[in-house]
C-alpha cells in the first residue's frame, strides 16, 4: 500500500474516532464501561464523572483536528501552488565586488524589508549605493518596493514569481 494511501486511512480513523468520542462524551457513554475497562476506571476515579466527560470531549477533538491536520499536510497543501508553498519574505542583496589576482571579494546580504528599514534608520541610505544585485524572488509582492528605487547602483534585479502588475517609469 502507498504511503499516501496509509495516511489517508489513519487521517480517516482519527476523524471517526474522535467524531465518536465527542459523541460518546456527550451522550455519557464512558460510564457504562467503567466497570469493564480499567483505563475508564482509572480516569473517572481521577477526574470523576464529568471531568471524566470534559476529558473524553477534548481527547476526541484532538483526534478530530489531528486527522484534518493530515490531511491539509498530505493532500490540501501540495494542491495549493506556488505562491502557497514557495513564498517567502526574504531577499538577497548583493554589494560591489572586489577582485585581485588572488580572489574576488562578494558581500551578500539576506533579509527582510522589515529588518532592512530598521537597518538604514540605524545606518543611514548610503549603504544602499553598495548594492549591484537584489534578488526579490518568491515573496509575492504586489509593487517594488520603495527602498529599491534608492539603490541607484543596482545591475541586476529579480522579481520572478511575484505579483506585481504594474511598474511606475516615472521612477525607472
Amino acid at each position: 500500500m502507498e504511503p499516501k494511501t496509509v495516511i489517508l486511512l489513519l487521517a480517516i480513523i482519527a476523524i471517526f474516532a474522535g467524531i465518536y468520542t465527542i459523541y460518546a462524551s456527550i451522550k455519557n457513554k464512558h460510564k457504562d464501561y467503567s466497570h469493564r475497562k480499567l483505563k475508564h476506571r482509572i480516569i473517572q476515579n481521577v477526574l470523576g464523572v464529568a471531568g471524566a466527560r470534559i476529558f473524553y470531549g477534548f481527547l476526541g477533538i484532538g483526534l478530530v483536528l489531528f486527522g484534518l491536520f493530515m490531511l491539509f499536510q498530505f493532500y490540501v497543501k501540495p494542491n495549493l501552488g506556488n505562491e502557497y508553498n514557495n513564498k517567502t519574505d526574504q531577499f538577497t542583496l548583493v554589494s560591489k565586488t572586489l577582485s585581485t589576482e588572488d580572489y574576488t571579494m562578494t558581500s551578500s546580504t539576506t533579509s527582510t524589508l522589515k529588518q532592512l528599514d530598521i537597518t538604514l534608520s540605524v545606518i543611514g541610505e548610503e549603504k544602499l549605493k553598495d548594492y549591484v544585485s537584489a534578488d526579490f524572488s518568491n515573496n509575492y509582492l504586489n509593487q517594488i518596493p520603495e527602498v529599491v528605487w534608492k539603490m541607484k547602483n543596482l545591475k541586476r534585479i529579480d522579481f520572478t514569481y511575484n505579483n506585481i502588475t504594474e511598474i511606475d517609469l516615472k521612477q525607472l
